[in-house]
């Protein structure tokens, strides 16, 4: 008996699941499941009515459990830029006790003088910020912050117009906080574009000169991959 009931239902449930595809290539949701007991009659639909149930009430969590893993990426975004500031401050201490009260900087290798600063314009590879910051140490310098409207007047007559280039600029430590990731102390100048900085999908902490606003600043993902643009010395 009970292995008839069971072929009973399964067999229902076929039929159930023919009915359904064929309706939904022509009716909306409500219309089929009308259709639905009509033709499979009363104790079909009942007896996968559970199933379609279970599956609406799980929907929510499985959503949820989507926005928690996005929450989740953020945060780490997030931890990783820390710990980029943490590596560069104590880079900036032990070259502080390497040359203590040196104030001279060389110029190194690939650098151009602007104004009276060298900086250094990559203009062949892109990389996310925290390898530009890397990329910067390991040339002797930083991600650039410059320092005046006309500091970066002269900077943007160097770059390339369609190109979006780092600086080494960012909130990571304190959200609206925009500090030199030189230093960790404030940033010397910001000159944002228009509507700027806007913080979109709470995720964007690392500052960009950005080619369609005139090179104005703008905040973005730290993990984006662009130009970027170092700077010699360790004082900005």
């Amino acid at each position: 008996m009970s292995r008839s009931v069971s072929l009973i239902v399964s067999v229902l449930i076929v039929v159930y699941l023919q009915v359904s595809l064929a309706s939904v290539s022509t009716e909306d949701a409500s219309l089929s499941t009308q259709t639905t007991e009509k033709q499979c009659g009363g104790y079909c639909f009942n007896a996968l009515k559970p199933i379609l149930d279970h599956i609406a009430a799980n929907q929510e969590r499985w959503n949820a459990c989507d926005a928690s893993k996005l929450e989740g990426t953020a945060r780490l975004d997030r931890m990783e830029g820390q710990v980029a500031l943490l590596q560069e401050k104590l880079s900036t201490i032990e070259a502080a006790k390497e040359a203590p009260g040196g104030k001279k900087v060389k110029q190194l290798d690939g650098f151009v003088q602007i104004g009276s600063r060298f900086f250094y314009i990559e203009q062949h590879h892109v990389v996310n910020w925290f390898s530009g910051t890397s990329i910067c140490r390991q040339k002797g310098g930083h991600l650039a912050s410059p320092k005046s409207g006309e500091e970066l007047s002269r900077l943007k007559e160097k770059l390339t117009k369609g190109r979006d280039y780092w600086l080494g600029i960012s909130d990571l430590a304190n959200e609206g906080v925009f500090r030199s990731q030189a230093t960790g102390n404030m940033a010397p100048f910001l000159k944002w574009g228009s509507g700027e900085p806007n913080n979109h999908e709470n995720n964007e902490h690392c500052v960009e000169l950005r080619s369609d606003s005139d090179f104005l600043m703008n905040d973005n993902r730290c993990t984006v991959t662009l130009y970027f643009v170092c700077e010699a010395g360790d004082d900005s």
